[in-house]
């Protein structure tokens, strides 16, 4: 495959995405670095089971080692997609599409860091179209620089459809999942288990996903704003937490576990509560036991910071090494997922649970989402604050995690608050 990149000029990532309508494939806003929108699949890579991991990590290598880039100055092509919560959790519908892991090398990316900004065409050497479609890309974005192509936010904002019904996991159910959670608690089989609840919209019309991702773009904080499409739907939203990123040697995760909404308590209310503190105790020791044995240094603040959102506080303790021998991005993550912030602990009994406990298949939910490229660098996220819509439902995600202390009410609270953030972009109100 050949790579052809221009050099074009920064204009809104929206704006892009809006141009590219229902091809759209990513969209990718991270609070910092290089942000990107693609369309097309020059290929398409997917694995299934327990050896997803290392089968994506072996294929996606040979595929991306075989490119030669033609723009030092412009990030290397990536691989991009994520995989399913645990093997087998999207197996059934609404998540059929998105298999247990599936990337893809976009046939076109728009890039930016804010200051600059690139156009990348990725296609076989005898694919005739690919230069017509990057004349067609780059004339658009120049159109968009000058005003005469969609801005960044649409001055007449498409009608919200009519909600058609709602059905979330009962509060009754709820309560007896908690109650379950916290015997085997206090029975000694889990310290931790992270429960999951999901909200089914339905609409009289199809939805937008500009809409919905525009509307997303207010929420506050460092949050990464997503999208990623496949043949079923698409998944998006706006998540807090980083699993792991990989630059060379260096590695970067993060611990986020422990919420208060701004509504109940402040900054210094959080970080006096024993029952968060120690939920996000369980998530450092845990990524730190993951992470030590790869690295020859490994720096963690000893003491959480909180991390301020629109509308909830976070405990939040960054974790920084330095990787004692080359190990791929896709590695960390294998290693890293699912945390304790997303599953529970000791993992494999609270999974066990979680599986067995939940109606709705989590899918992608909760689950690492990201990028990676040739030399094994990437970035990986949780896909918290997620739903995922298809035509005219969304089906729209949010956990707590239980532990001893915990109460089913205030943990249902903390569900339907983190709902919040995409039931509002989906344009539901009074949630």
């Amino acid at each position: 495959m050949t790579i052809t990149t221009l050099a074009v000029p920064v204009v809104p990532l929206d704006s892009v995405y809006r141009v590219w309508r229902q091809n759209a494939s990513l969209l990718w806003h991270p609070p910092s670095g290089w942000q990107a929108v693609a369309t097309g699949a020059a290929a398409t890579l997917k694995a299934d089971g327990p050896r997803r991991f290392s089968d994506l990590r072996r294929a996606g290598t040979a595929l991306l080692r075989a490119l030669k880039p033609d723009c030092a100055d412009a990030p290397e092509p990536r691989l991009w997609g994520g995989f399913a919560f645990a093997a087998g959790a999207a197996g059934r519908a609404p998540w059929t599409g998105f298999g247990d892991a599936s990337f893809v090398l976009p046939r076109l990316t728009y890039w930016t860091d804010g200051d600059r900004a690139w156009l990348q065409g990725i296609g076989r050497a005898l694919d005739s179209t690919l230069m017509a479609d990057l004349a067609t890309a780059e004339d658009a974005i120049a159109q968009i620089a000058c005003g005469a192509g969609p801005s960044g936010h649409a001055t007449s904002a498409p009608p919200v459809p009519s909600i058609r019904s709602t059905d979330s996991t009962p509060a009754t159910a709820w309560r007896r999942q908690i109650d379950a959670i916290l015997d085997a608690i206090r029975a000694g089989e889990v310290r931790k288990v992270v429960a999951a609840r999901c909200a089914t919209v339905t609409f009289n019309q199809p939805l937008s996903v500009r809409r919905v991702l525009r509307n997303l773009q207010e929420e506050t904080g460092p949050v990464w704003r997503y999208a990623l499409t496949r043949d079923c739907g698409t998944l998006l939203g706006a998540t807090p937490e980083l699993l792991v990123s990989r630059r060379g040697d260096e590695v970067r995760a993060e611990a986020l576990a422990g919420t208060l909404a701004k509504s109940n308590g402040s900054e210094d209310d959080l970080m006096a509560s024993a029952k968060d503190r120690s939920e996000h105790r369980f998530v450092c020791e845990a990524i730190t036991e993951a992470l030590a044995p790869l690295c020859s240094e490994l720096n963690r603040p000893g003491t959480p910071t909180v991390r301020a959102l629109r509308r909830l506080f976070h405990l939040a303790t960054p974790i920084r090494g330095r990787l004692a021998q080359e190990t791929h991005v896709l590695g960390l993550c294998e290693r890293l997922h699912p945390t304790p912030a997303t599953c529970g602990t000791p993992r494999d009994r609270a999974l066990s649970m979680i599986l067995a406990s939940e109606s709705t298949p989590r899918g992608w939910y909760a689950a690492p989402l990201g990028w990676f490229d040739g030399s094994g660098d990437g970035e990986f996220v949780v896909a918290l604050r997620s739903g995922l819509v298809s035509g005219e439902t969304a089906w729209v995600y949010a956990g707590a995690g239980i532990v001893a202390g915990s109460c089913a009410e205030k943990e249902l609270a903390e569900t339907e608050l983190k709902q919040r953030v995409v039931l509002r972009a989906l344009g539901v109100r009074g949630r």
